[in-house]
């Protein structure tokens, strides 16, 4: 087995992506039955998918080592999908 894959950082980040996607299908497993507080968990959700698609976009598509400006306008990307997203939550008649 070659022990260089687990040296690299992008071996670190999956398994932070796993246990991120595990931790976000448990919650929402957990509130389908409960019922309670779905607007909070709704932005803890999000929350965390915010943080995988940084993640991925940094580390999988090599963004991190782009210039600056790129680097930001990618982040800019995800902070308003994930607030719009949030807002039309909030804002749905079922909420």
């Amino acid at each position: 087995m070659d022990c260089s894959l687990l040296k690299h950082p992008a071996t670190l980040i999956w398994a932070l992506l796993m246990l991120a996607t595990a931790l976000s299908w448990g919650l929402g497993a957990d509130s389908a039955s409960s019922g309670n507080g779905v607007m909070g968990l709704t932005a803890l959700l999000m929350a965390i998918a915010f943080i995988k698609v940084r993640f991925v976009i940094q580390y999988f598509m090599e963004v991190r080592h782009a210039p600056l400006a790129l680097r930001l306008v990618c982040d800019g990307w995800a902070v308003l999908v994930c607030g719009a997203i949030l807002v039309l939550v909030w804002m749905s008649p079922a909420a």
